[in-house]
């Protein structure tokens, strides 16, 4: 073989070489981004944010940390500007109704569909941004339930239905939608279940029960069964992916986050409360772990 011959040789061989090894350094690289994506669903939201050239920014949960000459305690029950609610109560297989417990109800509009007052502005607004946005009307198969009621219904199914005491639908802030021909899962095939499903968060409701996340809630996907608990709340699980439960988790006791404008702190539910001075537009509500969930606004 000529020198010519061997040097041509030699230069395929090496140009094989170096397209073998940026094959396998891309490779490599698109299994590391796989993998971050599926163990960081926050990035993979962001990532998503930026090929579907969403509108909304992805903003993080951050842990706040404040001198203690910069908090105060307040008193839970002499607080009159403060708003309470029942939205961030947590009712589960494990998680029953606390004893005494009476939802604060009220009627939708003169419809004479009880729903829980925390909830009635928003669902209201929601509703008309589906009829706007596919031009279909959204009723409401179920909200409240008593603990008869639910007895009944777990009584006719028993593998599915939660026991008396432990269904959301007790508390008002479960509601049950569908639009005209689309009830239960087939409600995901019209062009109204999926903008709700996309789009609830923007106005305090959450898919209750997600896919994939049956191990944590013990009910298998519902994309008809929409849970009130409100904003900022419903934004951030969406963001990060999570279950109520798992919100509920990330909340640890007498920390505070913050999230856009507002703080949230989670603490145990007893009459004294430490926030700091100048917070705004206060909210409380109880988490059923014996805790309360404070959620307000900040101006810087």
């Amino acid at each position: 073989m000529s020198n010519k011959s061997k040097k041509n040789r030699n230069q395929k061989s090496n140009k094989t070489n170096v397209i073998k090894i940026i094959l396998g350094s891309l490779c490599s690289i698109l299994l590391i981004m796989t993998i971050l994506l599926v163990s960081k669903p926050e990035l993979l939201y962001r990532v998503q944010g930026v090929l579907l050239g969403r509108k909304d920014q992805y903003v993080s949960l951050k842990g706040k940390n404040y001198s203690k000459t910069n908090l105060q305690s307040f008193d839970l029950n002499s607080q009159t500007e403060w708003r309470s609610e029942q939205s961030l109560i947590l009712l589960n297989k494990t998680h029953a109704l606390p004893e005494g417990f009476e939802p604060q109800m009220a009627e939708y509009k003169d419809s004479g569909v009880q729903m829980n007052v925390a909830m009635l502005d928003a669902y209201a607004q929601l509703s008309a941004a589906v009829t706007e946005n596919t031009g279909d009307k959204m009723y409401v198969s179920s909200v409240y339930r008593s603990v008869e009621e639910q007895a009944e219904i777990q009584a006719n199914d028993p593998e599915i239905a939660l026991p008396p005491g432990h269904s959301e639908h007790h508390t008002g802030l479960a509601v049950d939608v569908y639009v005209f021909e689309h009830a239960g899962m087939n409600f995901l095939e019209s062009e109204a279940g999926q903008y709700v499903n996309k789009n609830c968060y923007d106005f305090g409701f959450i898919i209750r029960y997600p896919e994939d996340k049956e191990e944590i809630t013990g009910i298998t996907f519902e994309p008809w069964h929409l849970r009130y608990v409100g904003l900022p709340h419903s934004k951030i699980i969406q963001q990060k992916f999570i279950t109520f439960e798992e919100y509920i988790d990330l909340l640890k006791p007498n920390k505070f986050y913050r999230y856009n404008n507002y703080l949230i702190t989670r603490q145990p539910l007893n009459s004294q409360i430490v926030l700091p001075a100048g917070l705004q537009n206060i909210i409380y509500s109880p988490d059923n772990t014996g805790h309360v969930i404070v959620t307000g606004q900040v101006n810087d």
